[in-house]
């Protein structure tokens, strides 16, 4: 059973029409039927079809945890294979060949280091050679300008074994789905909020907006996390933790 048959199974028991859903739960009849289809796309990414199904669930008096894991099981894949997975991370993925460089340029970089040289030697020669003359500018440090963090953004590390996650954003693009082995760091980021489903919560640490949060469970727990940017200020929240 695919999530949209859940979700007009539920509907259908709880004896509501598609109009008198759409107007108890204020979401559009056309996008309640297009998730009955298991069609996410209207929706606006994989972010809001979650709050949708658990919007629906609510008045429905179900459970969405069902549906939610459902849900994941059917939109991001649980299982590559090691090709795949090495894909995933650009490990097979031939290196960009480097072209020779031609003789055209080697001709014109010899001639503007001829040049510069030339320019250089008759300066000094103008000043009579007297290096007190001689003005040397200053290096200048750039000025360190704190680095302010716009959306959310998530480092995964790896610290104790290996785990599989998949990590999605606001679009519902999945960012990565693959293994994190131990003493491995990657980052994700986005404008608005990153979901993640941790496969071996115990083996990953979590640092969101440079904050470490520790863990992120237990060894070999399956968590469910989302990240939200609030308009005003970083809300983090833990949707679910399911084994």
């Amino acid at each position: 059973m695919s999530v949209g048959t859940s979700l007009q199974s539920i509907r259908s028991v709880a004896g509501l029409s598609v109009a008198q859903l759409a107007t108890k739960s204020r979401i559009p009849a056309s996008l309640i039927a297009d998730l009955e289809r298991d069609d996410f796309t209207t929706c606006g990414g994989a972010a809001y079809a979650r709050g949708h199904i658990r919007t629906i669930s609510r008045i429905c008096g179900v459970d969405a945890e069902p549906i939610l894991t459902q849900f994941e099981s059917q939109t991001i894949p649980l299982s590559k294979s090691i090709r795949d997975l090495l894909n995933d991370t650009n490990v097979t993925k031939p290196r960009p060949e480097r072209k020779p460089l031609s003789w055209n340029a080697v001709v014109v970089i010899a001639a503007l280091f001829v040049a510069v040289v030339t320019i250089g030697t008759n300066i000094i020669s103008n000043d009579g050679g007297n290096s007190s003359s001689v003005s040397v500018a200053k290096e200048e440090k750039p000025s360190e300008v704190a680095t302010k963090t716009n959306g959310v953004s998530v480092t995964l590390t790896g610290v104790n074994g290996l785990s599989w996650v998949a990590i999605s954003d606001s679009t519902g693009t999945t960012q990565y789905s693959g293994r994190i082995r131990q003493g491995e760091a990657k980052t994700f980021t986005d404008n608005q909020l990153l979901y993640l489903v941790i496969g071996n919560a115990g083996a990953i640490n979590l640092k969101v907006n440079g904050e470490d949060l520790g863990v992120a469970g237990k060894v070999v727990e399956v968590v469910r996390l989302e990240f939200v940017r609030e308009t005003y200020s970083l809300e983090f929240q833990q949707v679910c933790t399911v084994e």
